[in-house]
């Protein structure tokens, strides 16, 4: 008899604290915040790039449950392609490079204009922290050791990172730089801030761009392009594993190959090339081209003589992002003037 009465005592307990379990967990569940993750958003998958000491390290599978409030985007291209998706304003800290002679394209303008960029922040570890970001958009360059260490090291502490996959180093050949790469940068954007139609329509008109030139060009004779930069004394070259080689040959040039990152004067002078784009970082591509243009032991070379030199920022060759639709028509011009 005392045994059943425990039993039947036991299970009453067990019964109410049941219930008390299930009625707060209810009023818990009703007065949880609606997020966006639990709505529209759903969780998203984004592949990107794990990077250390500037290297690319392999995949980085990201899952966003909610668009980025608290953004740090790092360089004048990147935050130009915030304002064509329209999401600057998610920006908490907006940094550039300081290039004087760069400019956003007429239709950016006025949203690129208004940007408050900061350009006293010293962007190391401490800072970062202190500014409690949930995503961190920037070329390879700021993860090095006495910058922001590792992608690793944000996203164990819940931090996203989005990576430019064609921001490697001039002089390295090894990994290779393509226009589809530069696609999916913006696709991804598109996608972790919710705006795939932006990005599509972005990624869409490049395309196009590429196409069109094609179609007019493919009776024409095959164009020898080098796209070259002055870094110090050395000559690095563009060849067809970096991002500028690979829109030229996309745009039916024969772009050059090289072992080694950097050339000297003869190998330009051996190649004579029908096109020379100078390219020109934080300064002026036009002055960076006349040094090619007006150099004494250059002015046998029917590309000087013709008057097919061109500078061109490095922002239209490098981590392009935005800036990829008109480097494509600046390389089209250079090498199809009378066409385009």
């Amino acid at each position: 008899m005392n045994k059943r009465f425990s039993l039947v005592s036991l299970a009453i307990v067990l019964g109410i604290c049941a219930f008390i379990y299930f009625t707060q967990m209810q009023a818990f569940d009703a007065n949880r915040p609606v997020t966006h993750a639990q709505s529209a958003y759903g969780v998203r998958v984004v592949k990107n790039v794990r990077v250390q000491n500037y290297n690319a390290l392999g995949d980085n599978v990201s899952y966003y449950d909610k668009v980025p409030q608290r953004v740090i985007a790092v360089g004048e291209q990147i935050n130009e392609t915030l304002v064509a998706l329209g999401v600057e304003q998610n920006v908490i800290c907006p940094v550039r490079y300081g290039n004087p002679f760069y400019k956003p394209e007429p239709q950016y303008a006025t949203g690129y204009n208004k940007i408050k960029f900061q350009d006293n922040v010293v962007l190391n570890m401490e800072n970062v922290l202190a500014m409690q970001p949930d995503l961190i958009i920037s070329g390879q360059v700021l993860y090095a050791d006495k910058k922001l260490k590792s992608t690793d090291f944000w996203n164990k502490r819940g931090i996203h990172t989005y990576v430019s996959t064609n921001a490697n180093s001039p002089t390295s050949h090894t990994e290779k730089e393509t226009l589809e790469q530069e696609c999916d940068f913006i696709l991804g954007l598109g996608t972790i801030f919710d705006k795939e139609k932006e990005a599509k329509k972005i990624v869409a008109d490049i395309q196009q761009d590429i196409a069109v030139v094609r179609e007019k060009t493919q009776a024409l004779p095959k164009r020898k392009v080098m796209i070259i930069e002055m870094l110090g004394k050395n000559i690095v070259a563009y060849d067809s594993t970096k991002l500028a080689g690979d829109i030229c040959v996309k745009l039916g040039a024969d772009v050059p190959s090289f072992s080694s990152g950097t050339i000297g004067l003869e190998t330009i002078i051996e190649e004579n090339p029908d096109v020379l784009f100078v390219v020109k970082s934080g300064g002026n591509p036009e002055e960076a081209a006349d040094f090619f243009r007006q150099h004494a032991g250059l002015q046998s070379l029917k590309v000087v003589r013709e008057g097919k030199v061109y500078g061109i920022s490095l922002n239209y060759t490098y981590n392009s992002a935005i800036k990829t639709g008109e480097g494509i028509k600046k390389f089209a011009h250079g090498m199809y003037p009378e066409l385009f």
